[in-house]
């Protein structure tokens, strides 16, 4: 027994050596089992790779001729006389048979006559191939080779043999194309006819096979050294498995119908008897399921299978075995050698590869090579592996038993095991500890009691253990529960895991559907219903996650707080805004948000220290929070700004009042370090949703109110849309003398010259709108330019300007000036109007001024407005012959865009960047990189704001093209300007009059 056990303790450790041995086993001594493998093998594989049988082919080029019941019954009993067969030969040689496959075996002599006539018909057709079939004539004597009678083989087309190998299991898949006795070799009779038939085609069979032994096919073949009593077949073919349809003609419908002749011209005709009891079929797993073939339907099968090329070559004996046990052989060594092993799910994959090989070998090449030897080898293998991998795990199983044990024992995790009653009947030390007692003592007690829940987290626990019963199923709590355990409560994080996982049943199925339902709400319908199994059980993990939640808390309070106030940050504030904002669209109430800024903040700050400015900030927070109502919120907003939100407002007056109390509090004296300080603030307020409806809107608007407020002096509040504020009324009064202004004519043009950085010469100006006041004041545009805007006004005053200064060049030149191109600005409004293009072209040609000598300069802000518009407005002017430039270059966002899709003719550098060009890196950067790109692109570039010989000097040096700004002449009165271009100029050093002696209510 012991060496039984030895040997199978081997197998299993060594399953491929015990495969190599079994594969040898089966090519061997037990080869009989593997031939049925192998036949069943090459069934299933004939049938995958070459389809479903498919009675669609028809073998129109062949034709059976059948003696059937019905010919017997007509033309007499059989064996029919040969004369009659005679009559049957001539019929089909008349009617232009190709060749005459008669399946008849004429081995004993007749009638001398009956003979004669046969003869003389086999004869003069010249076409008719007779069988040879092999025969036992005596038990124990070998077998024979049955042949036509001499005279008869005299004048026979060929003849050929219908030995079929029936295999164990009864039925025919093969054939040779060559048998015979000793020395003489008949070709199979299907090859017979074809050679009769089509002799070239026929020829291409001959030549070796693949993978076989070389053997070639020759006609009769010449075999030196055989036994002359013995059978012996050569040149094996495998018959596909699929059928082709022949179409048939009975004898008698032959010999008594003139027309079935035409049946018969032009192909291959075979003969033979079909009759019920007098041929013997031919079964194969080709045939249709519960047929049989008569003996002349297979040589019809043959015959279109070798036209075809559709025989399978079988592969020589000995490459099946090399091809079966070499490469389990070196598969064993190689594992052994490298120490290693396949798991058995990986062999698992393995086990349909010699299958698929043979398939692959079988379509590539026609060659079937048998693999069920080292399939089976494979099998034996991956069951070894298997078996000793489920040992393995055995074994595994049970050192890590005895590891779960250690680390129950060893990790701080609570762990308990409850039975279907929620009994405890175990817990580990960590549990020990959390509960306070020992197993001994708690074993048996309800897991609610033992762990001293709260009525509502005992009843969501209940819930989650019924649920992780009932559906088998880990259940994990998202809420940790709280347990009241000395010294203090706990906060625990559970997972509640089933003991034996069971398959789940339709009901089950149904509960399972509800993955991630919380377990508190089913507990407020009372625990569920349990269906509990043969003694089923639960483990709880219980995970202290006290500190965790606290910690969570503490961050979630810092990103939503201000670390020094204590009260709400921008975040939640915002967030609490939009929420409320949602309220107030539901329910039309109003919403009120109220920014308060300190008043002188920074002196005490500064004068102070930064310690005592925070106490103020605590204690300013603390005095808003002390006037604000409950379901207020009071926020820092950053700095010394803080935002009160107020829902619910029943009216303006109570945000007033509110804000009024704030001012109050916060005006109060402070004490700090015995010193009395004093802090105001302004109160800045929006409404919701009378001012916006949304939280950056009213932020903004509160914040907008506040500065007013500030403005006013004060310790003081403002509402945003407040009915008669001071702004609305200068603006409304601006708006109106604007109106009136450009009917009166108020406004006038001053112009800059624009000077060559080379020689100091004049080479433009730019047209500056300024506006008089009553009181002989010029305005700017910075401080109307914007009523203007909103009002629309633009478009008229823009109008305006282009004109007057068309028409001051047009006095100019009649004056005897010499001219140089005027600029004009225009605003995003006007470039989004249609009619500028006519406004300009009129104005050139009601002055009569050539329109290179006007130049329209567009911002680069305004370029952000509207790209296309912009680009085709641009287009037209440069068709008028207006050239364009690009002002404030280098102030927006996307400029080598601009630079790339706008037609411009010059680019002004923004003032901006020339002031620190001698003392900003940066600045200077920009100035070269813009001049450089500008010359690149062959645009010359302006410099704006030159105020000074050294900013003068660093464009000369990096070559700018042209300047404009203090340094050269301040903007100029029309008289000025005419004095100015008649050679009044200024040196390259901006030493001259203009440039210090114009008023300062000019600029």
């Amino acid at each position: 027994m012991k060496w039984i056990q030895r040997l199978g303790l081997w197998s299993v450790r060594h399953p491929w050596w015990v495969a190599v041995a079994s594969i040898a086993l089966l090519l061997g001594p037990a080869s009989p089992l593997l031939e049925r493998l192998d036949r069943l093998a090459w069934d299933l594989t004939a049938r995958a790779t070459q389809g479903v049988r498919d009675r669609s082919v028809v073998a129109d080029e062949q034709l059976i001729v059948t003696i059937d019941e019905a010919s017997l019954q007509a033309l007499g009993r059989w064996p029919w006389p040969r004369a009659l067969h005679a009559e049957l030969i001539d019929r089909l040689a008349a009617s232009g048979a190709r060749a005459i496959g008669y399946d008849i075996l004429f081995s004993d002599a007749g009638a001398l006559a009956d003979d004669r006539r046969l003869a003389e018909a086999i004869r003069h057709s010249g076409r008719v191939v007779l069988p040879v079939a092999p025969f036992e004539p005596l038990a124990g004597r070998g077998l024979r080779a049955g042949l036509p009678l001499p005279e008869l083989q005299a004048g026979a087309g060929g003849l050929g043999h219908v030995d079929t190998e029936i295999d164990g299991d009864g039925l025919v898949r093969r054939l040779h194309l060559q048998a015979g006795l000793g020395e003489r070799c008949w070709e199979t009779f299907a090859l017979a006819v074809w050679r009769v038939a089509d002799p070239g085609a026929a020829g291409q069979v001959h030549g070796p096979d693949p993978l076989t032994r070389p053997n070639t096919l020759t006609s009769p073949c010449t075999r030196s050294g055989g036994n002359p009593t013995a059978w012996s077949r050569h040149q094996e073919r495998l018959q596909p498995l699929h059928q082709v349809e022949v179409p048939r003609l009975s004898a008698l419908q032959l010999l008594r119908d003139p027309l079935a002749a035409t049946a018969v011209s032009g192909r291959i005709i075979w003969v033979g008897v079909t009759a019920h009891g007098l041929d013997q079929p031919v079964t194969s797993p080709a045939a249709a399921p519960g047929t049989a073939w008569s003996g002349v339907q297979w040589q019809a099968q043959l015959l279109h299978a070798l036209q075809h090329r559709q025989l399978i070559v079988p592969a020589d004996e000995s490459v099946v075995a090399a091809a079966n046990l070499l490469p389990m052989l070196l598969l064993a060594l190689l594992l052994q050698w490298r120490r290693s092993h396949l798991r058995g799910r990986r062999l698992l994959l393995a086990l349909p590869l010699p299958w698929l090989g043979s398939a692959a070998l079988l379509v590539g090449t026609q060659v079937w090579l048998p693999a069920m030897a080292l399939t089976a080898g494979l099998v034996i293998a991956f069951t070894l592996t298997r078996a000793a991998e489920l040992q393995g795990a055995r074994d595994d199983l049970a050192h890590a038993q005895g590891q779960a044990d250690a680390t129950l024992r060893a990790i701080t995790d609570s762990v308990l095991s409850i039975d279907a009653q929620l009994r405890v009947r175990y817990l580990n030390p960590s549990a020990e500890r959390l509960v306070g007692d020992t197993l001994a003592r708690v074993q048996g007690l309800h897991v609610s009691t033992l762990l001293h829940l709260t009525p509502r987290d005992a009843q969501v626990l209940e819930a989650a253990l019924g649920a992780c019963l009932e559906d088998r199923e880990v259940v994990q709590l998202q809420q940790p529960l709280r347990l009241d355990t000395p010294p203090q409560p706990r906060l625990v994080r559970l997972i509640a895991s089933p003991v034996r996982p069971a398959h789940l049943g339709s009901r089950g199925r149904e509960r399972g559907k509800e993955r991630g339902r919380d377990p508190a709400r089913s507990a407020k319908g009372g625990a569920p219903h349990r269906r509990v199994s043969a003694q089923p059980e639960v483990v709880l993990a219980l995970s202290d996650v006290t500190v965790e939640v606290q910690a969570g808390e503490q961050l979630r309070h810092e990103a939503t707080h201000d670390k020094l106030t204590g009260l709400p940050n921008r975040t939640l504030l915002t967030d609490r805004l939009q929420h409320a904002l949602t309220g107030v669209a539901r329910s039309q109430r109003t919403l009120a948000v109220l920014f308060v800024d300190l008043d002188r903040f920074k002196r005490i700050n500064d004068s102070l220290g930064h310690r005592q400015g925070d106490a103020v900030l605590q204690e300013v927070a603390r005095r808003l929070v002390a006037c604000s109502r409950a379901h207020d919120t009071v926020a820092r907003w950053g700095g010394d700004e803080f935002v009160v939100l107020l829902e619910d407002v029943p009216s303006r007056e109570v945000a007033a009042a509110l804000a009024g109390q704030l001012i109050d509090a916060v005006a109060a004296e402070f004490q700090l370090d015995g010193i009395e300080v004093e802090c105001g603030c302004c109160v800045g307020i929006a409404l919701a949703p009378q001012d916006g409806k949304d939280a950056d809107t009213l932020l903004a608007l509160a914040d907008t109110a506040m500065y007013r407020g500030k403005a006013h002096g004060g310790k003081r509040f403002e509402f945003y849309a407040s009915e008669m504020p001071a702004w609305t009324r200068e603006w409304l009064a601006i708006e109106t003398r604007l109106r009136h202004g450009l009917e009166g004519g108020d406004f006038v043009l001053h112009y800059q010259p624009q000077v060559n950085l080379i020689d100091g010469s004049p080479v433009g100006l730019e047209a500056l709108l300024r506006w008089r006041q009553p009181d002989g004041e010029l305005w700017s545009p910075g401080r109307f330019i914007n009523v203007t805007e909103e009002t629309g006004l633009i478009l008229s005053i823009g109008a305006w300007v282009i004109r007057e200064a068309t028409r001051q060049m047009a006095a100019w030149r009649d004056a005897g000036v010499p001219l140089v191109p005027v600029s004009v600005n225009v605003s995003a409004r006007q470039c989004l109007d249609r009619h500028l293009v006519k406004v300009v072209a009129d104005a050139l040609a009601d002055a009569d001024i050539p329109a290179h000598l006007l130049k329209i300069e567009v911002t680069e802000s305004t370029a952000m407005a509207d790209l296309g518009q912009l680009k085709a407005l641009l287009t037209e002017l440069r068709q008028l012959g207006v050239a364009v430039a690009m002002d404030d270059f280098g102030t927006g966002y996307s400029s080598l865009a601009h630079l790339k899709r706008f037609p411009v003719d010059q680019i002004k550098i923004d003032p901006s960047f020339i002031h620190d060009i001698t003392t900003d890196a940066n600045g200077a950067a920009i100035v070269r990189a813009t001049i450089a790109l500008a010359h690149g692109l062959g645009v010359p570039v302006v410099a704006e704001g030159v105020e000074n010989a050294e900013q003068m000097r660093f464009l000369t040096e990096h070559h700018c093209d042209i300047a404009q700004g203090y340094l050269y002449a301040y903007p100029l009165a029309c008289d000025d300007v005419a004095r100015y271009l008649h050679g009044n100029r200024p040196n390259p050093h901006g030493h001259d009059a203009f440039a210090h002696t114009m008023p300062l209510t000019t600029l």
